[in-house]
């Protein structure tokens, strides 16, 4: 589904050159359940950010199905966007809007009428659990919640691709469990590619087919021991 081959990324601050990615390949299958982990500014973000098209490397490939992503632009670009469903740290959910219309928002962008639009994202919101809280605001609506609806408006134009930035951080134990839970059903029934960016590993391993770690902007050798936690893993330094 996804192969990443060399991709590099540097950005350049008052106090350096900071290497966010450096030489990062690897490859994604479709249908699988991918991990990425590493410590607090690993270069996690940015990899997500890449993968979603949202920031471009300085170097490498990005391919989707065979496709370099990076050489298209234009409408094609947009296309290729709207096959990878992202639900960011933080939720990024509009206040002004009920859940019904947040998850409704990327099909009002693609010019979905309203009707149609209203009765996709109804659906989203069932296939996660919420339909009895479509009409709340976000400020009523709890962390677990909140996160839900923006599972519901990244699966509502129905991705090839989910990418989710730390979906348990900010929440409690138990409430953490029940979204993976939710995410491995989603995954189980429309075979959609998942890949996950967690420093949680004791609670998001479970899940994962298949993992990665990240540090310092570099991927691990082979073999590093999950079960180990990222004590394992040589360096600690921080990037972005």
């Amino acid at each position: 589904m996804i192969s990443v081959r060399g991709l590099s990324k540097t950005f350049y601050t008052s106090s350096g050159p900071v290497h966010a990615l450096d030489n990062v390949t690897f490859s994604v299958n479709a249908g699988e359940v991918l991990g990425i982990y590493g410590p607090s500014g690993a270069g996690k973000t940015t990899l997500l950010r890449c993968l979603a098209l949202l920031e471009r490397p300085d170097s490498g490939e990005i391919l989707f199905k065979d496709e370099n992503v990076l050489l298209v632009s234009g409408e094609k670009l947009r296309q290729l966007r709207m096959k990878i469903g992202v639900v960011f740290q933080g939720y990024n959910l509009l206040f002004s809007r009920t859940a019904l219309r947040n998850v409704m928002l990327p099909l009002e962008i693609q010019g979905f009428d309203r009707q149609e639009a209203c009765s996709l994202a109804s659906t989203a919101l069932d296939m996660v659990g919420l339909s009895h809280r479509k009409q709340f605001m976000p400020s009523h609506l709890s962390g677990g919640e909140k996160q839900r609806v923006a599972i519901a408006r990244a699966l509502v134009t129905e991705p090839e691709v989910l990418i989710l930035d730390e979906p348990t951080s900010a929440l409690d134990r138990r409430t953490a469990e029940s979204i993976l839970e939710l995410i491995q059903a989603i995954n189980g029934r429309t075979g959609i590619t998942v890949l996950i960016v967690t420093h949680q590993t004791e609670l998001v391993g479970a899940i994962c087919n298949r993992h990665i770690y990240i540090n310092n902007g570099v991927l691990s050798e082979p073999g590093f021991d999950l079960e180990q936690g990222l004590q394992a893993a040589p360096g600690s330094g921080e990037t972005t």
